[in-house]
């Protein structure tokens, strides 16, 4: 927050917001088979649909 807050609520909102935002656990990891999986998949459903836009976003790693 900035030196000049003109709302004390708010900035008291914001800062409760802020430090109530935690990580994910870190036990939450993908193994290389679903990693294997996933790509596949994501190929898969970019050459089997007639819409090119899935192929750029599976080479783009947006699609998985």
């Amino acid at each position: 927050m900035t030196t000049q807050i003109r709302d004390p609520q708010f900035a008291t909102a914001v800062n409760e917001i802020a430090t109530s935002i935690e990580w994910p656990d870190t036990s939450f990891a993908l193994s290389i088979w679903e990693i294997a999986a996933g790509t596949v998949v994501a190929f898969y459903e970019a050459f089997a649909t007639p819409d090119r836009v899935m192929l750029r976003h599976a080479l783009n790693g947006i699609a998985f």
